[in-house]
């Protein structure tokens, strides 16, 4: 029931919110197959924190992920996403752990790819946060870095390409910025 808050549909993102994080879907290890089911699966649970940040539930989805993020991967259980337990056996996949970056690219800093030089982008800093950076970013046929910093109630965003500053936006936290890369010389 995530999947329309990942692509964009939030008329209905309060009551979806409230669905994903109830007794009925939520559980200590993330979110379940269905209602009564024993049966979660991290790609479920991934997508739920992707579809929650890009819906602009940051210190919602935050608390989540967080908790999530030092159970699975830095506490006493496997240290990877899993496919699915106990149906799968908690087997190790690497759709899970991309996904587990998305939630970040595209879910914490909203990066939408628009064309093969540009992307938006809707960063979503967490309300204890002052900035959050991510360095190397090797897309769009080119390596850049996004510096999300807090502005007052907006935010500044600076990309820098090739160790040079080469974009600063405002961001008033509604629409989202359109970014064009710069392009190499192709021979």
């Amino acid at each position: 029931i995530c999947l329309p808050l990942v692509v964009g549909l939030w008329e209905r993102k309060t009551a979806t919110l409230k669905a994903l994080l109830s007794k009925y879907l939520w559980s200590k290890n993330g979110i379940l197959t269905e209602a009564k089911s024993k049966t979660y699966w991290d790609r479920a649970t991934l997508y739920t924190f992707r579809g929650l940040f890009y819906a602009a539930e940051t210190d919602t989805s935050y608390q989540y992920f967080k908790y999530y993020s030092a159970m699975r991967l830095l506490g006493e259980h496997v240290p990877y996403a899993v496919e699915a337990w106990p149906e799968g056996d908690q087997r190790h996949l690497s759709a899970e752990s991309g996904l587990y970056c998305r939630v970040i690219t595209e879910g914490l800093f909203g990066i939408e790819p628009m064309g093969f030089h540009s992307f938006r982008i809707s960063p979503w800093l967490p309300k204890n946060w002052n900035e959050m950076t991510l360095s190397h970013i090797k897309a769009f046929d080119s390596d850049f870095e996004i510096h999300v910093k807090r502005f007052g109630s907006k935010e500044k965003i600076s990309i820098r390409q090739n160790g040079k500053a080469d974009s600063r936006k405002i961001w008033d936290r509604k629409n989202p910025i359109l970014i064009e890369l710069g392009t190499k010389k192709r021979l």
